[in-house]
């Protein structure tokens, strides 16, 4: 079986796993980039891919200025398709295992401006609903995930 038949098998695992679309579409775009790679390498087979290949690609993606959140992403794509490999006994060494995530800089919140801090409060003004998300935002610093689960008895 080649790694193109791999690839569909381990996208219909993310689905039937309820994965996020937006992650299931990244994760098979990463994955076919890769498979794009081994092809000019002449590597067909998941069998002959070796740690080698995977950073011989990684690399490329750095001369090709992918940020490092990208490749950290692109990353946990292939980490997540050799693991799947493996626990299907389609491989018996997982050539990921070894690849290291590249140092990703944090960076400073932004902070609104004042005219910015007002035209927001403004253009939700009309909506209670958005407005109280928006105040919530603005004077507590809450964060989306953090929000989404809030529950009215949880006032």
């Amino acid at each position: 079986m080649d790694l193109q038949k791999y690839q569909q098998e381990f996208v219909a695992s993310l689905r039937s796993k309820s994965r996020a679309s937006a992650t299931v579409i990244a994760y098979g775009q990463d994955i076919n980039q890769l498979n794009d790679h081994l092809q000019k390498q002449d590597v067909s087979s998941v069998k002959d891919i070796t740690t080698a290949h995977l950073e011989s690609f990684l690399t490329g993606l750095s001369k090709q200025n992918y940020t490092a959140k990208s490749i950290s992403r692109k990353i946990n794509s292939i980490k997540t398709f050799f693991r799947y490999l493996s626990l299907q006994n389609f491989l018996t060494t997982n050539p990921s295992l070894t690849i290291v995530h590249p140092k990703i800089e944090a960076k400073l919140p932004r902070i609104l401006s004042q005219t910015e801090y007002r035209a927001l409060r403004d253009a939700c003004r009309e909506d209670n609903r958005i407005s109280a998300i928006v105040e919530l935002f603005l004077q507590t610093g809450i964060r989306i995930g953090e929000l989404a689960n809030l529950s009215v008895s949880d006032a």
